[in-house]
C-alpha cells in the first residue's frame, strides 16, 4: 500500500472518529428496563423510611397533643395567675406543634405507599410515575436537611424565647426561664430526631443514575504500518 493510500486512510480514520464519537454526557432514553431499575431504587428506600417515620410521627403527636389538652386543662383549673399563665402559654406552643404536623406532615411515614398507587400500564404512566418517586426521595431528603438548618433551629429558640418571655412578664419569671430551656430543649430533640438517612438516599440515587447512565466515547481510527495501515476502535469513558 502507497504512502497516498495511507494518509487517506488516517484522514478517513480522523472524519470517521469525529463523526463517530458519542458524547459521554449525554444520557440515552430510559428504556423500560432502566425505568423499573430506578423505580425499584427509590421504592426500596422509601418503604425503608417508613417505620422511623411513622414513630417520630405518631410520637410527636401523641406528646404535643397531650400537652395541648392536659396543660390546657390545668391552666383552666389554676388557683393562681402565674400558673394559669405558665399552663396555659406552653398549652399554645404544644398546639402549634400539633397545627406543624397537621400542615406540614413528614412525608417519609407514607414510605412507598403514595408511588405504588400510581399507573403504569403504559409508558408516559411509568415515566410519570418515576418523575413522582424521584420528587418524592428528593422531598424527604430535604425534609431530613432541616436537622441541620439554621433556620430552624433559630425558629425553635425564637418561639420558645416568645413563650418564657410571657410567662416571665405576666406571670413567674423563673417559669418563664424554666418555659424556655425545656420548650427550646425538647424543640431540639423533635427536630433532630426526624429521619435522617433520607438524605443520604437522595445522593445514593443520584449516584446510582450517573453509575448506570454513563455512555462511552467511541473513536475510529487508523494507524500507519510499514507495509499498510491499521484500522481499530477505541471506546473511552
Amino acid at each position: 500500500m502507497g504512502i497516498h493510500s495511507i494518509g487517506s486512510g488516517i484522514v478517513l480514520g480522523a472524519l470517521l472518529s469525529a463523526v463517530i464519537a458519542l458524547p459521554a454526557q449525554a444520557e440515552p432514553a430510559l428504556t423500560d428496563s432502566v425505568i423499573d431499575q430506578r423505580l425499584s431504587f427509590i421504592v426500596e428506600r422509601l418503604q425503608a423510611r417508613k417505620t422511623h417515620g411513622q414513630i417520630w410521627h405518631w410520637s410527636w403527636m401523641t406528646i404535643n397533643a397531650g400537652s395541648a389538652i392536659g396543660l390546657g386543662i390545668v391552666a383552666g383549673l389554676a388557683d393562681h395567675e402565674d400558673d394559669a399563665v405558665n399552663n396555659g402559654v406552653q398549652a399554645g406552643v404544644a398546639a402549634i406543634g400539633v397545627a406543624d404536623l397537621l400542615f406540614r406532615p413528614l412525608e417519609a411515614r407514607y414510605g412507598a405507599e403514595p408511588i405504588r398507587a400510581l399507573p403504569e400500564g403504559t409508558r408516559a404512566e411509568k415515566l410519570a410515575k418515576l418523575k413522582a418517586a424521584e420528587e418524592q426521595l428528593k422531598r424527604n431528603a430535604a425534609r431530613a436537611e432541616e436537622r441541620t438548618s439554621f433556620s430552624m433551629h433559630a425558629a425553635n429558640v425564637a418561639l420558645n424565647a416568645a413563650a418564657g418571655l410571657i410567662i416571665g412578664l405576666a406571670g413567674n419569671p423563673s417559669d418563664g426561664a424554666i418555659a424556655f430551656a425545656t420548650g427550646t430543649a425538647g424543640g431540639v430533640v423533635n427536630i433532630l430526631t426526624q429521619p435522617a438517612a433520607p438524605a443520604q438516599d437522595w445522593e445514593d440515587y443520584r449516584a446510582f443514575v450517573n453509575r448506570h447512565s454513563r455512555t462511552g466515547d467511541l473513536q475510529i481510527f487508523v494507524t500507519a504500518l510499514p507495509d499498510g495501515a491499521l484500522l481499530g476502535m477505541r471506546l473511552t469513558w
